[in-house]
């Protein structure tokens, strides 16, 4: 099965995901953007522990967002109570991973 590469920004780091490995660890969706960023020592916020109900872990998808799981409703609603959200927010909990995939963590 082939790998993804997943790359967070401002760090910069880029780790290949492998989807025959999912979940990495027990944080989130298996596969999700949450899942490979702590199991591979990017920080990333999530104060809910992956529920997808606080928002604290809202990445924006520089490059690959066909390459992510459908948001959910309920996604989509947690989104739209954060402040500054754009059309490129996912929840980084929610977002399984099935390609090569750009984001941007917030400051």
């Amino acid at each position: 099965m082939a790998t993804y590469k997943v790359t967070f920004l401002p760090s910069g780091v880029t780790v290949a995901a492998d989807p025959a490995r999912y979940p990495y660890g027990r944080h989130a969706e298996p596969g999700s953007l949450l899942d490979i960023a702590l199991s591979h020592g990017v920080e990333m916020e999530h104060a809910c522990g992956g529920a997808g109900v606080c928002g604290t872990c809202r990445v924006l998808v520089e490059s690959g967002m066909q390459n992510l799981s459908e948001p959910t409703e309920d996604e989509l609603d947690t989104i739209e109570k954060q402040p500054d959200n754009a059309a490129n927010s996912r929840l980084a909990c929610q977002a399984v991973v099935k390609g090569d995939v750009t984001v941007r963590i917030p400051q």
